[in-house]
């Protein structure tokens, strides 16, 4: 739990006030916000200033930015974050990078009403040293990394679980495959995996693969290495005046096309981290009628399926490349607003607080 304000400060976060869902809708989170001296990733926000988060530059690694982050998401609707998680150092420890955030959560006084999972980012900087952002081998994936994460996310009571199963995303097919060997290897490992899991008292694991596009091969490819579900980190869009439509084709012709069940992911825009594009960004009413376009789809799945319990929302708070729906200075709430009409019956008469509202903050931090 977080500390209480010391005395003569300003009244706390009020108490939150969920939401119920139809279904789980789960938000993409990237936890590269740190304070300084990484305050460089904030440059390209400077750069667009419409996108300036409600918080200011914060640090997500203080609980209570974690606190507010929490309270704005169920109470519109978002039930979960996918965080991206990243591995770093030497291959035979487990070190991390960005994960301050997650730890801001676990400390956050409403951790108990919210979720979060993890996406392993495993990307290797060094090319010639995937132990440092992978794995070194099927032992190194079973000795150390999954008895990391069990301990440090699966047991913990808010880390999310579908038929007592957590979910674990993955972003890189391609290099899981290199690292351990070839897709049957990575089958054979995944096996393993879930097996480790039901010892820790887990009825198994859902292992995700991200991918993006609807080519038949790729997702051949996943379905041979044994992954049980696949999702979409984002959708690319070739024409934004058509980014609607284009993610629904994409969305529908997954459906109609893959060996493996889909996680459909909705994403409200897109520029990459130096505005390389291609680019779109759509309004908190396009963003609406995607989203009530994506759940139809949802909603026809069928009931055992888990994509047919959740979706994914891309991004909560990608500032730098375009992708967010965290409260910011363009649209404000008009993302989430948008989320909770269309997964919620709850009244669309609601007050969406903010830190100055109460005299907290502000959470600005150095930036180079």
């Amino acid at each position: 739990m977080a500390a209480d304000p010391v005395p003569g400060q300003p009244p706390y976060i009020p108490p939150l006030v969920p939401v119920k869902t139809s279904i789980l809708v789960g938000a993409h989170n990237c936890p590269l916000w740190e304070g300084a001296p990484t305050g460089n990733v904030w440059q390209q926000v400077i750069k667009h200033p419409e996108r300036t988060p409600a918080l200011g530059h914060y640090d997500d690694t203080n609980p209570e930015v974690a606190d507010w982050e929490t309270k704005w998401a169920v109470e519109h609707g978002i039930n979960f974050f996918v965080y991206c998680w990243y591995r770093s150092g030497r291959a035979e420890a487990v070190d991390t990078r960005y994960a301050g955030a997650i730890e801001a959560l676990k400390k956050s006084r409403f951790v108990d009403q919210f979720k979060f999972s993890i996406m392993w980012e495993n990307q290797a900087r060094d090319m010639s040293s995937w132990g440092q952002s992978g794995v070194s081998g099927e032992a190194d994936l079973l000795e150390r990394l999954l008895p990391f994460w069990t301990r440090n996310y699966f047991q913990h009571p808010s880390y999310l679980k579908i038929d007592n199963r957590p979910l674990l995303y993955i972003y890189d097919a391609y290099k899981l495959s290199k690292d351990l060997g070839g897709p049957a290897n990575v089958a054979r490992a995944f096996d393993k995996m879930r097996e480790l899991c039901r010892h820790q008292g887990f009825d198994g694991l859902y292992i995700l693969s991200e991918l993006r596009n609807t080519n038949s091969d790729e997702l051949a490819f996943r379905k041979q290495m044994g992954f049980d579900c696949i999702f979409e980190y984002c959708w690319p869009v070739s024409d934004p005046a058509h980014a609607v439509e284009s993610q629904l084709a994409s969305i529908r012709k997954m459906q109609e096309i893959s060996p493996l069940p889909q996680l459909v992911t909705v994403s409200q825009g897109w520029s990459g981290w130096h505005d390389e594009g291609p680019s779109y960004h759509l309004s908190p009413d396009q963003f609406e009628s995607l989203l009530r376009q994506a759940k139809t789809v949802v909603d026809a799945k069928p009931a055992n399926e888990l994509g047919h319990k959740i979706l994914l929302l891309d991004c909560w708070n990608e500032w730098s490349e375009g992708h967010y729906l965290a409260p910011h200075r363009e649209y404000g709430f008009g993302y989430i607003d948008a989320v909770r009409r269309v997964f919620s019956a709850a009244s669309e008469l609601h007050h969406d607080l903010l830190p100055a509202d109460i005299g907290r903050g502000p959470y600005e931090q150095p930036v180079k």
